[in-house]
């Protein structure tokens, strides 16, 4: 299970609130996962947490576009590719082992969500906070 900590908060409360949530959808795909319940229940978690990606991706490429952020065309890049991988994990899991896949689809999921939260939404959370100073 994965535990939300302060050192994952960027500083916007949206996109903490978003991001918290995303969190709880993939400790969600553990608890299916621990109680061999893959076969059930993980293509409607995937399903959930693509779709709520997909809407956190459109939020947080709408508040960058309302700051005017320099770098949202290379941040959106970065989520379609994203995107594209799950999709392509997810597809995976319909024709193979669903235990594993939801394990695979956990695991990528995880790093890069961690990563991006880390690094690439700081960045954008820095300016943000950066251009409220200047105000």
């Amino acid at each position: 299970m994965l535990a939300w900590e302060n050192g994952y908060k960027i500083g916007h409360d949206d996109m903490d609130a978003q991001h918290l949530i995303l969190f709880a959808l993939l400790n969600q795909l553990d608890v299916n996962i621990n109680a061999d319940l893959a076969d059930e229940c993980v293509q409607d978690v995937l399903g959930a947490l693509s779709a709520y990606i997909e809407y956190h991706f459109a939020h947080e490429e709408a508040l960058m576009n309302a700051v005017g952020y320099p770098g949202l065309e290379g941040h959106a890049a970065l989520h379609r590719e994203f995107v594209a991988k799950v999709e392509e994990l997810r597809t995976q899991a319909e024709d193979g082992n669903k235990q594993r896949a939801a394990l695979k689809i956990r695991g990528f999921v995880l790093d890069w969500l961690l990563g991006h939260i880390l690094e690439v939404d700081n960045e954008y959370s820095r300016y943000i906070a950066a251009k409220h100073n200047k105000a």
